[in-house]
């Protein structure tokens, strides 16, 4: 059961039931990662009866794997290639390395994305999911998004999940569930009767994340009497996910980043913390830059708490015991 998602339900029924009666519609879910993009992607599975899913997700392994995704996507509706006109037939073919030839102009590719699913929605509507678009190889998400820009009058739906917005298509950001259902969903989870203010505790350091939610609530009775400027302690997976946003920072701005996460919202005593560790407080702004930290009014305040979660938790035990030294 989805909790707190009524309106992005409704909304998603709404465009599979217009894909029914041949009124073709596209719409990208984006949010961060544990969000519950996935799950609003399996919701719209679960509308779809008695219409054909195709449905891929994305993977980094395969990233640099040109068509790879495409392929995953069109794979059952591929016995109708030679349906579709001759040369979109053979660039795709080729494309997906059906039949021998050389590389085919994206344009050619597109169309035949296009046709094919036109032709695959022939005989009973379509809908195509597709989760974690932004791991999808450029060529796969060019051809898909060639054709769901050209999806008017079919019956077909596509959906996709993405970390952030493509400007090729609608968008539906994701932000994390309230209060309300936060609490709902953590008591469901735990077992055990949970405090109102614990509730509140855990919203606010997730933001209404409903994976870090789910993944908080087994152990929230534990979380009673801990510290509330802490990080609160996420799963090694959840933590990876927002950690590798900071990856990306030169090793400066990764150490003054790891700093803040220990040291809280005042840049003064983020600034004191770094003097002492002989890390450059001025390297924030790389963090800042790259949009993980807002740096104003001399707070230092992180773009999403399970950001700070995650830096903290990346950070050697060693590390994070000398920050708390500076810290104090």
């Amino acid at each position: 059961m989805l909790m707190g998602r009524e309106s992005e339900r409704r909304q998603i029924e709404r465009l599979v039931a217009s894909a029914r009666i041949g009124h073709g519609g596209v719409l990208a879910i984006t949010g961060e990662p544990g969000v519950g993009k996935t799950a609003l992607l399996h919701c719209a599975a679960e509308c779809a009866t008695g219409m054909n899913v195709l449905w891929a997700a994305g993977s980094e392994p395969e990233r640099e794997i040109p068509f790879g995704a495409l392929h995953q996507v069109l794979r059952p509706a591929l016995d109708r290639i030679d349906e579709i006109p001759a040369p979109q037939a053979q660039a795709l073919s080729v494309a997906l390395a059906l039949r021998p030839g050389t590389t085919s102009d994206r344009f050619a590719v597109g169309a035949a994305t296009l046709s094919l699913l036109c032709r695959f929605a022939e005989d009973r509507p379509v809908a195509v999911l597709l989760d974690d678009l932004h791991l999808f190889d450029r060529p796969s998400a060019d051809a898909l998004a060639f054709a769901a820009r050209r999806l008017v009058a079919d019956p077909i739906v596509l959906l996709a999940t993405s970390r952030s917005p493509d400007p090729q298509l609608p968008t539906l950001p994701l932000a994390g569930i309230d209060l309300a259902a936060a609490g709902e969903l953590v008591s469901s989870r735990s077992g055990v009767a949970v405090s109102h203010e614990l509730v509140a505790r855990l919203h606010q350091a997730t933001a209404g994340n409903p994976l870090a939610l789910i993944e908080l609530a087994a152990g929230a009775h534990r979380l009673e009497h801990a510290s509330p400027e802490a990080p609160l302690p996420v799963s090694a997976a959840l933590a990876h996910e927002f950690a590798e946003q900071a990856r990306s920072l030169g090793e400066a701005g990764r150490a003054a980043l790891t700093v803040a996460s220990v040291a809280g919202n005042d840049l003064r005593v983020v600034a004191g913390a770094c003097r002492l560790l002989g890390v450059d407080v001025d390297a924030l702004t790389e963090a800042e830059q790259a949009e993980l930290v807002r740096i104003t009014d001399g707070r230092v305040e992180f773009r999403h708490p399970l950001i700070r979660a995650a830096v903290y938790g990346d950070a050697a035990l060693r590390h994070r015991r000398a920050i708390h030294r500076a810290v104090a």
